[in-house]
């Protein structure tokens, strides 16, 4: 039951101590940590990695100036390489619960794996505003989703939050910290919040624009200027999307795992879901969507699935 994944040229065994879905830092963690303490372990990895998008964290621990996210994945990457971990690069298509209690994993290449234990790191996907290449534009750091991990960087630039919920009013109120000069726009859409103890007030100095985009260019290294059709300009700015998230969570779902309010699946402290041997760490979890959040969850889940093929 215990060993590492098979060494090249070898017949791989029939059965995985742990099958890890997804290639993001959750997983690669979660695979890292089982591989050395000798688990056999396989990666499936579709490519999707939100952490691919980052053009630099400079929040990251250890990495004072910065990392770009695909150079943090090939690293990660490289550990696993050198521990002999198997990597399948492609999408994981359907999950079982077979009847001796394994977890059994259809791939897109046609092939099926089967595990003792089972880790969804499958992530989340951001509601981005219909611009042309919008995912271009988050990956050279023109639009961006997450003030918590790059907020400091604005220097007190003027920001742009895009969406019409509480969700944009609340990152807003988030990014004064890093800028006095902080607007919504709804691209048209009709604003849901009222104004009111909960609602966006005239005195907090947030300005709204619900008038539709009219063009949108890059400007400098990160800044983008934005004209509407009212002729409203707001040139300069560093422009966050707060649209919202959706889950990877179908395949969850597909196990029989009731998923929480927000779509992610719900886990105990020690990262394990409703079903016995199956986990879920990183950004598919509620909670905070960081690098180093995902890869202590991961380290977590790993230490619990040593542990539970001992026996303890």
């Amino acid at each position: 039951m215990a060993g590492r994944s098979s060494i090249k040229g070898e017949n791989p065994p029939p059965l995985s101590d742990c099958l890890v879905i997804g290639g993001g830092p959750g997983g690669m963690t979660a695979a890292i940590y089982l591989a050395r303490m000798n688990r056999a372990v396989r990666l499936i990895d579709g490519g999707k990695s939100r952490a691919s998008l980052i053009p630099r964290s400079y929040n990251h621990p250890g990495f004072p100036g910065g990392i770009r996210g695909r150079d943090l994945l090939a690293r990660m990457r490289e550990q696993l390489q050198e521990l002999r971990v198997e990597i399948l690069q492609d999408d994981a298509t359907d999950v079982r619960k077979t009847s001796e209690g394994f977890f059994s994993v259809s791939i897109a290449g046609g092939r099926s794996l089967t595990g003792q234990n089972l880790v969804f790191a499958t992530g989340l996907v951001d509601n981005l505003p219909p611009f042309e290449n919008a995912r271009g534009m988050v990956a050279e750091g023109y639009l961006r989703i997450c003030p918590i991990c790059d907020g400091f960087e604005i220097g007190g630039r003027p920001v742009c939050v895009i969406g019409s919920t509480m969700r944009a009013v609340a990152e807003a109120r988030f990014l004064k910290t890093f800028s006095s000069s902080v607007s919504i726009v709804t691209l048209g859409e009709t604003p849901s919040w009222e104004g009111g103890p909960d609602g966006l007030s005239s005195d907090e100095g947030i300005a709204v624009v619900t008038a539709p985009l009219a063009s949108l260019k890059k400007t400098g290294e990160t800044e983008t200027s934005l004209r509407f059709a009212d002729g409203t300009l707001l040139d300069g700015v560093v422009l966050y999307s707060a649209l919202g998230v959706r889950p990877r969570s179908a395949l969850a779902a597909g196990l029989g795992l009731a998923l929480e309010e927000d779509g992610r699946i719900a886990t105990s402290a020690h990262q394990e879901a409703a079903i016995e041997g199956c986990f879920a760490v990183g950004d598919v979890v509620t909670g905070l969507n960081q690098l180093g959040v995902a890869m202590a969850q991961g380290e977590i889940a790993a230490v619990a699935i040593h542990n539970r093929l001992r026996g303890v």
